[in-house]
């Protein structure tokens, strides 16, 4: 049995810690938690991935009902021996919509075959150096490319293009995480699932990029290409009723 830790009680060690076994979640906190169905059973299913046992689910459920978190970002991570439930605040502003974020493509290549490369897994530290070099240069976050050359996703987030009317977004198979956010658009949305290639990105009218706490966020420049994304950002919004 994990034992659930908050605030200064310490946590156990155990692989976690030593080799990075563990995964987490990242919940949006309004009233409630946003989506906390799709995230536990996310979070079970990564748990399966890595070889965890299974989730105490119910008596997870049951602390965070006693928790009084608003409006802040509620993060889970589970590792061999522990729960752990931490909050921060959400650093995104509505300068960021009305500006549109920055984007460079890194150098880094995803790996399709990984496992990491489909889950939330505390082995996160390639994405942290990533970002913290692109805001470096003058840019929000990254966009990683596969072994194919194929677009993902950014550090955090998945990417949408609008491209001759239509909207598409990187196939599952080529690497990513299936965002929360992801598939609430796909499943209401006509939208196509496909490998997608920088030019594919030049030739894009308009790019978002969504996660659980951005929600939609429009995207203004890729490098040296400039868009103004807010008319799909909108049109999505608008269909989620965000």
């Amino acid at each position: 049995m994990r034992k659930i830790i908050y605030n200064s009680d310490k946590v156990s060690v155990d692989d976690g810690v030593f080799f990075g076994r563990g995964v987490f979640e990242t919940i949006l906190c309004k009233d409630v938690p946003v989506f906390l169905d799709e995230h536990i059973d996310r979070l079970r299913k990564s748990m399966d991935k890595i070889g965890l046992l299974p989730l105490e689910e119910t008596t997870l459920k049951e602390y965070l009902s006693k928790l009084n978190i608003k409006d802040k970002a509620l993060k889970i991570t589970v590792t061999p021996s522990n729960i752990i439930i931490t909050q921060r605040e959400i650093n995104y502003e509505k300068e960021h919509y009305d500006r549109g974020m920055s984007l460079t493509i890194s150098k880094v290549r995803r790996n399709s075959t990984s496992i990491l490369s489909y889950i939330k897994s505390t082995c996160y530290i390639e994405n942290l150096i990533e970002k913290e070099k692109a805001k470096k240069s003058g840019y929000d976050d990254v966009i990683f490319l596969n072994e194919n050359g194929y677009v993902t996703e950014t550090s955090c987030a998945n990417l949408f293009i609008l491209c001759n009317k239509e909207i598409f977004t990187p196939k599952i198979e080529d690497g990513l995480l299936d965002g929360i956010i992801r598939r609430r658009i796909i499943e209401n949305c006509s939208i196509n699932e496909k490998s997608i290639t920088v030019q594919d990105l030049k030739e894009a009218e308009e790019v978002i990029i969504t996660n659980s706490l951005m929600e939609i966020m429009p995207i203004r420049k890729i490098d040296e290409v400039e868009y103004d994304s807010q008319n799909l950002k909108a049109r999505l919004m608008k269909i989620l009723k965000f």
